[in-house]
């Protein structure tokens, strides 16, 4: 079979590979689509070199088909299946208090253990949830970072009614968008990338465009007072020293986005309005479920954010177009049947 191996300093390289032969516990499975997220970006750049060595292989945002599963598991050969791709030992504290996610010992699927980008790829059959067969491969493939979303916003506790605002259009910040917007709270995302804004215009979805003063909009659209909650998904500084300035009085800031360096932020903002903030890493289970929920019943329909559908021969290039700041919001790496 044939995987793609990280070799440092922006580069990864597909070779052959050993077919993997599954433990007691786990599952065979055969990949169908891993995703390209921002976590594999900053890998790519080198920014996770202390947890991914040389040779590695990554890919955490998987869909894929059961070959062989363990008896009692729940799953049988044929089974389309996404991966849950965190590992916890269940024992330290975050884990007793129901944060496995947040694990002292946490590993990651693709970044500190071996990940999808390959053919074939063994995995715990505990981190495997059913995917509907009415559900389609693209949809399928974006039910990960839609766990993310669903997550970060079951996080801040968007309700019905309010006003959100969302710093970066990319994949998450445009799932952030849809969950919030299907929970019946008014949207507007702040994005700068030309062809990510008209996506999310076909989506429905407000936008901010560059240039635009943003927080004299929001205060414009919310009569003054401020949105209820606010997402920063962008990564960029300039966007984490606005976050405070656009949320009401015991208004939400949700940190979401990977920042590699510190950043400036208003706190005057934060003590003057009595601001709660938070952080939103990875997702409980409920998320997940909950993922899978919203694309089975046609709530979120994800597919529409994908831009390309490379082979795993072109996983560099599809790397360097996604870096890029281009015409691309999602690719995705197809395995041939």
């Amino acid at each position: 079979m044939r995987a793609s191996y990280y070799h440092g300093n922006r580069t990864f390289r597909t070779g052959s590979a050993a077919m993997p032969a599954p433990g007691a516990t786990e599952a065979l499975l055969r990949v169908r689509r891993v995703g390209i997220c921002g976590t594999d970006l900053h890998i790519y750049q080198g920014h996770l070199d202390h947890r991914i060595s040389a040779g590695g292989i990554i890919g955490h945002e998987v869909f894929a088909d059961v070959m062989t599963a363990p008896i009692g598991s729940g799953f049988v050969e044929g089974d389309r299946v996404v991966v849950e791709p965190v590992l916890f030992c269940g024992t330290c504290n975050a884990c007793r208090m129901g944060a496995t996610y947040l694990c002292r010992s946490l590993k990651v699927l693709g970044v500190d253990a071996p990940g999808g980008m390959q053919e074939y790829w063994t995995v715990p059959a505990d981190r495997l949830l059913k995917v509907p067969d009415s559900v389609s491969d693209e949809d399928a493939a974006l039910i990960e970072p839609l766990a993310v979303a669903t997550h970060d916003v079951a996080q801040a506790d968007v309700k019905d009614g309010n006003t959100v605002v969302v710093f970066g259009g990319g994949p998450i910040g445009s799932l952030i968008a849809l969950v919030c917007r299907h929970r019946g709270a008014r949207v507007k995302v702040v994005e700068i990338n030309p062809h990510r804004i008209q996506i999310l215009n076909r989506l429905g979805l407000e936008t901010i465009g560059p240039g635009e003063d943003v927080v004299s909009l929001v205060n414009e659209w919310t009569l003054g007072d401020g949105a209820d909650v606010a997402f920063e998904v962008s990564g960029d500084a300039a966007a984490a020293r606005l976050v405070t300035d656009v949320v009401r009085v015991w208004g939400t800031v949700s940190i979401i986005a990977i920042h590699a360096s510190p950043v400036p932020m208003n706190l005057y903002a934060m003590f003057a309005r009595e601001l709660k903030m938070h952080a939103s890493r990875l997702y409980t289970r409920a998320a997940w479920i909950e993922a899978i929920r919203l694309v089975s019943t046609g709530a979120v329909i994800p597919g529409p954010l994908v831009s390309r559908v490379i082979s795993l021969d072109d996983l560099q290039k599809g790397m360097e177009e996604a870096l890029g700041g281009g015409p691309v919001m999602k690719v995705l790496v197809a395995f041939s049947a």
